[in-house]
């Protein structure tokens, strides 16, 4: 049905176009001519000029909107590519912003701790395996990171060691995977123990305390640091800060858990100790 009355709809108009054209045709021949004749053809031509002019109207009317759709078509492409630009500058800003603060955080470091030569490198990649916990930095043999190198958050606290060198990139463990054995210190006593990671407690972002001496008075909240035992991680090194501690008659099974002052999730750039001073 629909169809049909396409179909009609179509012969229609073309009926309508051919006799507008017929009439047309002869109203040119008649013009300027007063006969009854040309009179006729005048006033029978008079609707079907009013109907040419019409259509004539109406598809300049649909040209025009049409070329004003396409024309804000483009605007609206221009605009959104506009925006888009805009708002990467805005992300450039804000990476440049966070990393001149994380340099300013370095400066203050590396003033205090003149005994560090360090190397920037973002990190490119993370990890996947559920029994470890390691990244890959943007830095390798050729710019001076070797293996076995100390690796710093900005703010000076201990992220981890290089346990693999490219000549452009490397892995770092960090302080929780399995792998890690630090000296460390207790700030506020001064005892010695090892910090160790630990499968269960790596899941929790966190590691162990162990070895420290059975007299040695623990609290929640105290400051462990690198003790510089081993000559392998830089003394003095912020690990981080103990959660728990769990006690034990004898003292031989006691241990802490050290809750890291790095938040390895928001990690993007680190910084490698490359060389620092012994201190004996």
């Amino acid at each position: 049905m629909k169809k049909l009355l396409h179909n009609k709809a179509v012969i229609s108009l073309a009926v309508v176009l051919a006799l507008i054209i017929v009439m047309g045709v002869l109203s040119f021949a008649v013009q300027g001519e007063s006969s009854p004749v040309a009179n006729i053809f005048g006033v029978l031509a008079t609707p079907f000029r009013s109907a040419a002019d019409g259509i004539s109207g109406f598809f300049e009317e649909m040209y025009a909107r049409n070329y004003e759709f396409e024309e804000l078509q483009a605007e609206n492409e221009r605009l959104r590519k506009r925006i888009a630009d805009m708002e990467a500058d805005v992300r450039r800003g804000e990476q440049l912003v966070e990393e001149n603060e994380r340099l300013r955080e370095l400066v203050g470091v590396t003033q205090a701790r003149n005994d560090l030569d360090v190397e920037m490198a973002n990190i490119v990649s993370r990890g996947s395996s559920n029994w470890e916990s390691t990244f890959t930095i943007s830095k390798g043999t050729g710019d001076g990171v070797e293996k076995f190198d100390c690796v710093i958050s900005s703010e000076g606290f201990l992220v981890g060691q290089i346990t693999e060198a490219g000549e452009n990139w490397a892995v770092v463990s960090t302080v929780i995977d399995t792998t890690t054995s630090v000296g460390a210190k207790i700030y506020r006593t001064g005892d010695v123990a090892t910090a160790l990671g630990d499968f269960e407690l790596m899941y929790d972002g966190k590691l162990k305390l162990a070895y420290f001496p059975e007299s040695a008075v623990l609290l929640n909240g105290d400051t462990v640091l690198t003790s510089g035992v081993g000559e392998v991680y830089p003394a003095g090194l912020v690990i981080g800060k103990i959660s728990d501690v769990y006690p034990s008659e004898s003292g031989a099974g006691s241990y802490a858990v050290i809750e890291p002052s790095v938040d390895f999730e928001s990690l993007v750039q680190v910084f490698v100790v490359t060389d620092f001073d012994i201190n004996e």
